[in-house]
């Protein structure tokens, strides 16, 4: 077995050994280069891979993301349409309120004159504004009960009247 060993490398010199070792280990280190980079070119690979498929995921749940944006979007529009409804609400609610209190100042006032009271022109120019703005109030809401101050009003106009024809404000 040594005969075919040497007789097959008997003739190779030192140099060539050397030489020969040298191409090896170059080879090995090569191949250990080539291997490290290999493995994390594919490494680097598979994390952009990752990236990708997680932007893809992400994607795919866009129409669930898309919905609950929309559920949430009709949902305070419905808030914001009943808030509009209590808003207007509440407005008519102040607008009668105030048309109650144009109505009672003006039954109140008719009430002084009916027992002798006198009163100055400004203040009488106040109760005229109450009634204008009663009746303009009136005609803006036909159901409101207007019947209750008619009468009231066409005195105070009457004794208006009378007042300025005589002078006789106090």
């Amino acid at each position: 077995m040594i005969e075919h060993f040497i007789q097959s490398f008997g003739d190779i010199t030192v140099g060539q050994a050397v030489i020969v070792i040298s191409a090896i280990v170059f080879l090995v280190m090569v191949y250990k280069k080539v291997t490290s980079y290999i493995s994390k070119k594919a490494l680097d690979e598979k994390e952009k891979n990752d990236r990708i498929q997680e932007v893809i995921d992400q994607a795919k749940q866009y129409p669930v993301w898309h919905q609950q944006s929309v559920d949430i979007q009709e949902k305070f529009n419905t808030m914001f349409s009943n808030l509009d409804k209590k808003i207007d609400k509440l407005q008519c609610s102040s607008d009668q309120g105030m048309a109650y209190t144009w109505r009672y100042r003006i039954l109140r006032f008719n009430d002084e004159i009916l027992h002798g009271q006198k009163h100055s022109k400004e203040h009488f120019d106040q109760i005229l504004e109450d009634v204008q703005n009663y009746e303009n109030y009136c005609i803006e809401n036909p159901k409101f009960p207007n019947n209750k101050a008619v009468f009231a009003i066409r005195n105070i106009k009457n004794v208006y009247q009378k007042c300025t024809d005589e002078g006789s404000f106090l």
